[in-house]
């Protein structure tokens, strides 16, 4: 039988697999999302710079203790859908080692730098990613873990984050159900340091919250002037919001953060649509939302970048359109659209 796909080779091959998004929020895909996305049926949902950013956890069936990872970048042609030719890259690349560099070696953790297409996440997505993959294969987290939960509970005072190994507060936050961690985090959020507590953040939007946590941190900022707010901690706080239940209580917030002093801060509205986009469907919030970008602090150059974008995820352009074609539009919206297609040489 001759093999198309990657998903294919694996399954004849005898392993397993779990397939993450890597871009924008590491959210799992179903094995029928990564099977459609292969044979070109399926727009990528959550493209990134006009890639498809996925994490592979592997494993040999009925042996979770033979397993790989690897992270590929694969190019997405103008409508969203996978580049064949990446994709066979990387089989040829399968086919070709038939099997023998597959597996994860013990002292070569994420074999990915031979395969084509291969990238190498950032320390942070690393540190969810091993989080994440050691409890699905069923693995004890690191022996960071314990003096994570500790540091939390206060047992080391909360200005000693230096102490803290970034593994093991990604651990308590992939098992933020188990024990009482999320106990824990509540208590701790309103006393963290700054660095610790944005750290703890960029964990916690890879993951579901509760409204209970999404209160704690937004009640972080409550008894805080507007001027008074560290705008990396507001940041923080709207990545967090990402995997929030709850999602009346994260766009209440959104507009909120669109009425205050950092309404037109490009780092904050890159956080709102690229951790928080599904969010701008809502038409009202997506007009407010483009107004802002119109008059963001880094001009034309942050308009276009964050708009592009936004355009470029599945389900957000018939609402976007309509906001940039709203006839009550401001004049600086009109203006930063017309640069836009400018730009574009429309």
């Amino acid at each position: 039988m001759k093999i198309e796909t990657i998903s294919g080779f694996l399954h004849q091959a005898g392993f397993s697999c779990t397939v993450y998004d890597m871009g924008r929020r590491m959210v799992r895909l179903t094995p029928q999302q990564f099977r459609q996305f292969e044979i070109g049926a399926l727009v990528y949902p959550t493209p990134l710079q006009q890639h498809a950013w996925l994490g592979l956890l592997g494993w040999q069936q009925y042996d979770k203790s033979r397993h790989f990872i690897w992270f590929l970048k694969l190019p997405l042609d103008e409508q969203g859908k996978i580049n064949p030719l990446a994709r066979d890259d990387v089989l040829h690349y399968l086919i070709n080692q038939l099997g023998q560099h597959i597996l994860t070696r013990e002292d070569d953790p994420d074999a990915t730098s031979a395969i084509p297409h291969g990238f190498t996440p950032g320390e942070e997505s690393m540190a969810m990613f091993h989080a994440k993959a050691a409890e699905q294969l069923g693995q004890p987290a690191s022996r960071f873990y314990g003096p994570a939960r500790d540091y939390l509970a206060g047992q080391l005072g909360y200005e000693q984050w230096a102490f803290v190994g970034m593994q093991g507060l990604a651990d308590v936050v992939a098992h933020l159900q188990q024990e009482d961690n999320e106990d824990r985090l509540q208590q701790a959020i309103p006393q963290l340091p700054l660095q610790p507590f944005g750290q703890l953040c960029r964990f916690l939007e890879h993951v579901t919250i509760s409204t209970g946590m999404a209160t704690v941190l937004i009640s972080r900022l409550a008894n805080r002037k507007p001027l008074e707010i560290n705008r990396d901690e507001l940041v923080a706080i709207i990545r967090a919001l990402a995997g929030c239940t709850d999602s009346k209580l994260r766009q209440d917030f959104i507009r909120q953060v669109l009425t205050g002093p950092y309404a037109n801060d490009v780092e904050i509205l890159a956080a709102i649509s690229g951790r928080c986009w599904e969010d701008l469907r809502d038409k009202e919030l997506c007009r407010h939302y483009l107004e802002c970008l119109a008059i963001n602090n880094h001009r034309q150059n942050g308009f276009t970048s964050l708009l592009m974008d936004l355009l470029a995820i599945p389900g957000m352009r018939e609402t976007v359109l309509q906001g940039l074609r709203d006839p009550n539009r401001s004049e600086a919206l009109a203006q930063a659209i017309g640069q836009f297609f400018k730009q574009l040489g429309v």
